[in-house]
């Protein structure tokens, strides 16, 4: 993958049915019409895409930390993460601890005998910025519009690649920037 790692896998999302219906109530219209409308108002700021807020959006994604540095900008949102405050003194660091597996020998022996002392303080400290991390990451689709806006021209090739996958696996990429029409058969 070019010399970075980012995994996305979508494993949940929720909302779309109440929020077609709420789009109902302003429109005094049949909710079998909300789609497109949706799909119209996703697009538009100022309080019209405030739907967007409603549908809700669990994904898996491993990173490594600079990347999740990061991420932690968008707080219309929750993280729970494979916390290195209890799993990391659990087993020793091997090479897939770490984006592409490029650390050093000499530094993951001295990783390892911090890890076997036990030094939690100085192992953290210790991490290098391509230590890998994993977090179930929860956002509303608004905060996934902002997240695109924002980093789809990004330096870091992470972020195009984090939205191209989350894209890919969405349930109504349409009312997203970028989305592309998924075929149904």
């Amino acid at each position: 993958m070019n010399g970075y790692e980012l995994n996305v896998s979508v494993i949940d999302e929720a909302g779309y049915d109440a929020a077609m219906l709420g789009i109902s109530f302003n429109k005094d219209q049949d909710i079998e019409n909300m789609p497109a409308v949706a799909e119209r108002l996703a697009f538009k700021d100022g309080g019209h895409n405030k739907f967007l807020e409603q549908i809700m959006l669990w994904m898996v994604v491993r990173a490594p930390r600079y990347v999740w540095q990061e991420m932690d900008t968008y707080r219309l949102s929750s993280k729970s993460s494979q916390s290195t405050m209890h799993t990391i003194l659990k087993n020793q660091l091997t090479v897939t601890n770490f984006e592409c597996g490029d650390i050093a020998d000499v530094y993951l022996r001295t990783l390892n005998s911090i890890l076997d002392r036990g030094d939690l303080v100085t192992l953290k400290r210790k991490l290098p910025e391509g230590f890998m991390q994993k977090r179930m990451w929860m956002m509303s689709y608004k905060t996934l519009r902002n997240l695109i806006l924002q980093r789809r021209g990004h330096r870091l090739p992470h972020w195009k690649h984090f939205i191209e996958s989350v894209l890919y696996q969405v349930q109504h990429p349409e009312l997203l920037p970028g989305s592309f029409k998924k075929s149904i058969s």
